[in-house]
């Protein structure tokens, strides 16, 4: 039996071959990494993204869209935006300026989120992206009225609320009550609220009800019951639609014993519904998109702890490290988790350990939240680094870095046998940066 969990050995292995019994991203030996730029920190493997995306795209034959919020890393973005068919989806006035200078072309951007402010809307409309995705009527209204203002035509794509629930989803964000999108019921009237604007060109629909979907006979249903939305759109549009986003979710197995999504079955599956669809003349000329940010990214990333202290209280053993909670709130069960179980956790010092030792790997805040979980390890010394697994998306930017006014992690890339710093590690000084503090006083006197 190993002694470290075999998911967790099975993902690290994806990183490259291990040099000296530790992990060696692209042939570079995880502790040299670790020396050049301090722990914590998150390591990113490009080859990986490059492999996942390129996988997405040849498994549907359709467009992609990038979530920038899975990763909103620069390097990142970039390395997607330079596959072929690959856009990206935007939640927010920063993620648009992050699309465009990772070198996104406007034509492939969409902008999603449902409390857009008018300067979101002013931006998008300045940038001239595919579509805004609106998520309700009002907005229909202010986003013709800044494009007309603007004197520029924008593309608008009706975000759907579905009748139907998608079954088989960890997190579900539509088929019911939401502030998602607007409902399937005033698709009519959402219609001719774009058409009653000179200046809003409608594309298309987009359906985003679920995230962290594994079933695929489920997600099938639900990608016919959006192409039968998209064809009563285009009727009630009276002419061909331009654009269906059928969203995304792809679920990563993050637990021991959990089923990767079957990409390939689904693949299979949705390009057989697909072609029953394409010789439609509603659909004629429409371009077909998927979003995906995790998938995409999750299993590129590990976030590196070094282990700082070790100690054995009431029969338990305990793994002190450098990095937490305030780095990586998901994997620390904090983010809304129904149930608290441990993200994939490997001794990345110890790939060839036989020692094992069933542990609790905690970080150094002075909270019992801090704490990854009781894992299996190849037996944890002082100084080892620990990895969490599948730390690609959700993680920095998810974070409550600021917590306890600890230094932020590092972010780095492997990429084509090196290494490259893409955010450095912050300092404890940093808590004073953008503090101004009460203005001079007078001593008081004694």
């Amino acid at each position: 039996m190993p002694t470290q969990p075999e998911k967790a050995r099975a993902l690290a292995a994806a990183f490259g071959d291990a040099s000296g019994g530790q992990l060696a991203p692209s042939g570079i030996p995880i502790e040299e990494i670790a020396e050049r730029y301090g722990t914590p920190f998150y390591l990113y493997d490009a080859g990986l993204i490059s492999a996942r995306a390129q996988a997405v795209r040849k498994a549907l034959g359709t467009e992609l869209a990038y979530s920038i919020k899975a990763n909103p890393s620069l390097a990142v973005c970039q390395l997607i935006a330079a596959e072929e068919g690959v856009g990206a989806e935007v939640a927010s006035a920063g993620e648009l300026a992050l699309a465009l200078a990772a070198g996104f072309a406007p034509d492939d951007l969409l902008f999603a989120g449902p409390g857009k402010t008018d300067d979101e809307l002013t931006r998008l409309v300045a940038a001239g992206i595919l579509a805004d995705n609106v998520e309700s009527l009002g907005e229909i209204d202010r986003l013709g009225a800044i494009a007309t203002r603007a004197g520029r035509q924008q593309g608008v794509s009706l975000r759907l609320n579905p009748e139907l629930q998608l079954l088989g989803a960890q997190m579900r964000m539509g088929g019911t009550a939401s502030q998602f999108g607007i409902d399937e019921a005033d698709l009519a009237e959402a219609i001719a609220r774009v058409k009653g604007h000179p200046s809003l060109a409608f594309r298309g629909i987009h359906v985003y009800t679920a995230t962290q979907v594994f079933g695929v006979e489920p997600l099938l249903e639900h990608c016919r019951n959006i192409l039968e939305l998209g064809v009563r759109a285009a009727e009630l549009a009276g002419g061909p639609l331009e654009l269906i986003d059928f969203g995304g979710g792809f679920g990563i197995p993050y637990f021991e014993g959990g089923e990767a999504f079957d990409l390939d079955g689904f693949g299979s599956g949705f390009r057989a519904l697909l072609d029953t669809y394409r010789a439609d003349t509603r659909l004629a000329g429409c371009r077909f998109m998927f979003e995906l940010g995790r998938y995409l990214v999750a299993d590129a990333g590990v976030y590196v702890m070094r282990a700082i202290d070790r100690k054995t209280t009431r029969g338990k053993t305990f793994v002190v490290t450098d990095g937490g909670m305030n780095h990586h709130l998901t994997a620390t069960g904090n983010m809304g988790q129904v149930f608290r179980k441990a993200f994939p956790l490997l001794n990345l010092s110890r790939l060839d350990g036989s020692d094992g030792e069933t542990v609790t790997v905690t970080g150094p805040l002075c909270t019992p939240l801090d704490s990854f979980g009781e894992v299996q390890l190849a037996a944890p010394a002082i100084g080892d680094l620990i990895g969490v697994l599948s730390s690609g998306a959700y993680g920095y930017s998810a974070s409550n870095l600021g917590f306890l006014s600890h230094p932020t992690p590092a972010e780095v890339l492997a990429w084509r046998g090196e290494t490259h710093l893409l955010r450095p590690a912050g300092q404890p000084e940093d808590v004073l940066n953008g503090q101004t503090g009460l203005p001079a006083v007078a001593k008081r006197s004694s």
